[in-house]
């Protein structure tokens, strides 16, 4: 049924006279006479009776009327609703972020994003790379924000990275090792906790400490919960390995200092973005990941 032809019938239900309904839409007099008996023919039904001059809706206009009323209300809706979709202020959207990630970046974008994208629904799953890439090809989220050394080249996998973020080990003030020089063998004795790391990051460590890539890391806690290993390092003499950012407010408070631990491998992170090939993001993951990329810049994290 023609949108079109609905507005001119409730022009001249609301009007009851051809000549102001036709002014009203912009019509020929004639136009909207041929446009109403072109509906009439459609419907199998009369719809306005017309007695010298005066319009009235007949029993079958009066059926049509209120139902176009609410077609055309909802056609409007429509398009309003896909013009805010293209601008990514409307829809849902679920996505995934790491760990670190998470405690440098989300904090901040989805405050953002609830003030500038109000009618967005969100929802942020917050989890290890190995379950994000899970749920990825499940397509039960529409792109995750993680390290992505975990991903080779080849791989059937959308990449994009935003940038790396250096890393650290970091303790209480009173810690025994705080205030000086120390070794990756001296940490050992008051155990590390982390997240789940990359293997590369695994290789790594385990070079400085001397021992086979195949033995496990002396890890005395590993969570992908930044905020509980956080709440472990400032209560105990358990030593924090994680980004900068995910302890920038506590480095700036004083609860957390950074050891100088002098044999240091060149720990960091390298977040990016992983989507599916072939997948077209929505307009909403677009505008996320624009709001994602912003923070990263923000925090001069390099590329």
């Amino acid at each position: 049924m023609d949108l079109k032809r609905l507005t001119h019938l409730l022009a001249l239900a609301d009007e009851r006279h051809f000549g102001r309904a036709a002014e009203r839409v912009h019509l020929s007099q004639p136009a909207l006479s041929r446009s109403i008996q072109a509906l009439e023919s459609e419907t199998g039904q009369r719809l306005f009776d017309r007695d010298s001059g005066d319009v009235r809706p007949t029993p079958a206009g009066e059926f049509l009327i209120e139902r176009a009323r609410r077609l055309l209300f909802d056609a409007r809706s429509l398009e309003r609703d896909l013009a805010l979709y293209g601008d990514g202020r409307l829809g849902n959207l679920a996505f995934g972020v790491g760990p670190f990630p998470a405690a440098m970046l989300m904090h901040q974008v989805v405050p953002r994003l609830r003030r500038e994208y109000p009618q967005v629904t969100l929802r942020v799953e917050i989890n290890n790379w190995q379950i994000l890439e899970a749920r990825l090809r499940d397509e039960a989220i529409e792109f995750f924000v993680a390290d992505i050394r975990n991903f080779s080249a080849d791989a059937d996998l959308l990449i994009r990275p935003l940038g790396q973020a250096s890393a650290g080990f970091f303790v209480r003030p009173q810690h025994p090792l705080a205030g000086r020089a120390v070794t990756m063998r001296d940490l050992e004795k008051y155990g590390i906790a982390t997240t789940r790391l990359p293997a590369v990051v695994k290789e790594e460590t385990a070079q400085t400490l001397g021992i086979s890539t195949r033995q496990a890391l002396p890890l005395a806690l590993e969570c992908d919960d930044v905020a509980l290993l956080r709440t472990v390092a400032c209560s105990t003499d358990t030593i924090l390995g994680v980004i900068h950012g995910a302890v920038a407010e506590d480095l700036y408070s004083g609860n957390l200092i950074e050891l100088q631990v002098v044999d240091r491998p060149g720990l960091h992170s390298e977040i990016g973005v992983v989507s599916l090939p072939n997948r077209s993001l929505s307009p909403t993951a677009r505008c996320v990941i624009d709001a994602i990329a912003d923070e990263m810049a923000q925090r001069n994290v390099s590329t």
